[in-house]
């Protein structure tokens, strides 16, 4: 068995849906396009939920509560791997208005057609979002956040 390990970079994707069942979406600047709240796992940052809360916080403005996980990905790129963790939030308080910071332009709350209709306009990062949100509305899965955990933490109780 090698000794060898692949130095990996960590990405937090928080995918924000209020009461009204719209979802939060970022303009990105250097027209990147429409995408969800993300970013890397700061060095020094202990947890990809703190990133996924600050990164929404820092692109949009809204505070989040973490309600569970959707997808944990992990992808090998030549000499580093990508793991990326997206988590399913809920805004913490309903009225907060969005505030834009300088990795984005805009953020506001949409429907999925809205959605698609801005990415026609003025393009999308990615089609994340739409695909996320199809799979919420339709019941989809959302995974307990006790799921992932790191070395050494407890178990959990026995409810």
């Amino acid at each position: 068995m090698s000794d060898y390990t692949v130095p990996t970079i960590g990405f937090a994707v928080a995918v924000v849906r209020n009461k009204e069942g719209k979802y939060l979406a970022v303009l990105e600047t250097d027209d990147r396009g429409w995408w969800l709240p993300a970013g890397k796992v700061d060095r020094g940052e202990d947890s990809f939920p703190k990133a996924a809360i600050r990164e929404t916080k820092e692109e949009a403005g809204i505070d989040v509560a973490i309600k569970g996980i959707l997808r944990i990905e992990r992808t090998p790129h030549g000499n580093f791997a990508r793991m990326r963790v997206i988590y399913y939030c809920e805004p913490i308080d309903d009225h907060q208005p969005s505030v834009a910071d300088e990795e984005s332009v805009l953020a506001r709350w949409v429907t999925i057609e809205e959605y698609r209709q801005l990415g026609l306009r003025e393009g999308l990062r990615s089609s994340e979002l739409l695909d996320w949100g199809q799979y919420l509305d339709n019941g989809g899965i959302i995974y307990p956040t006790s799921i992932f955990t790191w070395e050494n933490a407890p178990l959990p109780k026995k409810q």
